[in-house]
């Protein structure tokens, strides 16, 4: 069975699975940018730590007191590009509809 490719489904289906990409990746960057925010505040409500008085911890375990505390940031970083998709993602989808619509949905039609 041929598949015709001057359905309208076929750019639909493509510009709804980059809009469904593009709410993902704004969702995850608002989250993202919410916990940063929430960090900084309660790094800004925190009192300043008392001077210590007590002796100074052996090597081995300030080696293990580094390796936990660098953990939560050894997370991957999202590139720029990803983390602002929601930004630039509408204009490559209205791109490439424009493109389908103008270029290959015609030559298509011509050709059959």
């Amino acid at each position: 069975m041929p598949v015709d490719l001057t359905s309208p489904w076929i750019p639909l289906s493509i510009i709804m699975l980059l809009g469904i990409f593009m709410v993902y990746q704004f969702i995850q960057e608002r989250k993202t940018s919410r916990a940063l925010a929430l960090e900084e505040a309660s790094a800004a409500a925190q009192p300043a730590p008392a001077p210590a008085t007590e002796p100074a911890p052996s090597a081995g375990a300030a080696a293990v007191a580094a390796s936990t505390s660098s953990a939560p940031e050894a997370k991957k970083k999202m590139k720029l590009r990803w983390r602002t998709a929601w930004i630039w993602l509408p204009f490559l989808i209205g791109f490439f509809g424009q493109a389908y619509l103008s270029f290959i949905k015609p030559m298509l039609e011509n050709a059959g």
